[in-house]
């Protein structure tokens, strides 16, 4: 969908651009949805290698389990905004889980992917922009409340251990546990 949109932006600003008065060619259609095709091919191109550079952001600070994770879904299907902020559980977190909770996890991508997206957000969020917010949105639909106390940020019922890991245009903040609503 944001594909279509993205064509449909460029063509009609390419067609405007010909003026109200003038005649809008075939040529000038096909250029205007060439230019669109070829932004939209940046922009995947763009998502795709934030994905990539999540997986692998994951694994350079410690967090081997949650990359296998990654790893095994499409991560456009939880990033697909070149801004974005991720609440990563730590490898302690993993082991917070009820058996069934880990089953669910590790064999259903589409539970994997729903887990995750409620571990994101839509827009950059940093450390300081994140203790001055009462609740965040995820893309999951989920709100979670955002509390401070002293040095201790909490995200739903999960406590930020580790903040301001870039990835991108993006940002992890690492979490002892996992949010799962």
């Amino acid at each position: 969908m944001k594909r279509f949109i993205a064509v449909a932006l460029v063509a009609a600003t390419a067609l405007a651009a010909c003026g109200e008065d003038d005649a809008v060619s075939e040529s000038d259609v096909e250029s205007a949805v060439d230019d669109a095709g070829a932004a939209v091919t940046d922009v995947t191109e763009e998502l795709d290698a934030s994905a990539a550079d999540l997986e692998t952001t994951l694994r350079d600070n410690g967090l081997d389990s949650l990359a296998g994770i990654v790893e095994q879904v499409d991560v456009a299907d939880v990033v697909d905004t070149e801004t974005f902020t991720f609440f990563a559980p730590n490898d302690d977190a993993f082991t917070t889980l009820t058996a069934e909770q880990t089953a669910d996890l590790l064999t259903d991508p589409s539970q994997i992917v729903e887990t995750l997206r409620n571990h994101t957000l839509d827009t950059t969020v940093t450390a300081e922009d994140l203790t001055s917010l009462e609740q965040v949105s995820t893309r999951a639909g989920e709100t979670l409340d955002v509390t401070v106390d002293g040095d201790t940020v909490t995200v739903g019922d999960v406590t930020v251990v580790t903040t301001d890991i870039e990835v991108g245009d993006g940002v992890i903040h690492v979490v002892d546990g996992f949010l799962i609503p």
